[in-house]
């Protein structure tokens, strides 16, 4: 089995190293590709499994990850498991998320969700993404909007369109079942920086429903 993983990341927190590092020593993990997108400070190789591609400006999470998926044509892998950044977990726990690549098959996508995690905002953009998931697919995911993903290789050269920013967790969610792949929501345990109420908590959420609103209003053109 050869496994990449991809981070897109901007402005990592101190917990990436030790995530990175326990990556390392996942032995099927043959390379973990980073895309800093636009950090202030900038990102080292922790490991040698370790590859960084580097954007000079903030362009978003979908723009971090096409940059990826652009390296990644020209190689061959049998499963991509996708994370985000800020991700704060037991190496135990990464372990056995990433084990997930060995019981998939080329038309299933693993959805991993976080336990244990107290509601802290006001969930308006998730119903709103869900929304926009079934308009498109009449299908019904509930953690449509998490980031930590294993989705096939092949299914790289499908993929319609990436969206720069926020919207594009739905975006490719929409375009994996249209492809007739089956999702699956398992249970991973981990954190990170939860949003709340706050003005820019807000602020953020206001953006994260921009995006999925675009997406909304123009998936059906791709």
């Amino acid at each position: 089995m050869n496994v990449v993983v991809v981070i897109p990341v901007y402005n990592p927190p101190q917990s990436f190293e030790k995530l990175l590092q326990d990556l390392s020593y996942i032995e099927f993990i043959k390379n973990v590709l980073i895309v800093d997108d636009g950090s202030k400070k900038k990102i080292l190789s922790y490991c040698d499994k370790c590859i960084v591609l580097t954007h000079s400006k903030n362009k978003g999470k979908g723009a971090a990850l096409k940059t990826a998926f652009e390296y990644l044509k020209g190689r061959s892998f049998d499963r991509i498991i996708l994370l985000d950044g800020d991700l704060k977990v037991k190496k135990e726990e990464l372990q056995a998320f990433c084990e997930k690549v060995f019981i998939l098959n080329d038309k299933q996508v693993v959805i991993g969700y976080p336990v244990k995690v107290g509601k802290k905002g006001f969930g308006v953009v998730k119903k709103f993404a869900k929304f926009v998931l079934r308009i498109y697919t009449r299908k019904e995911v509930e953690h449509c909007l998490s980031g930590q993903r294993i989705i096939p290789f092949s299914v790289l050269k499908d993929i319609k369109h990436i969206p720069d920013r926020y919207g594009v967790d739905i975006s490719m969610l929409i375009d994996f079942i249209k492809m007739g792949c089956e999702i699956k929501e398992v249970e991973f345990v981990f954190s990170h920086d939860e949003k709340g109420k706050s003005l820019k908590d807000i602020l953020h959420k206001i953006r994260q429903m921009k995006d999925i609103f675009l997406v909304f209003i123009t998936k059906w053109r791709v």
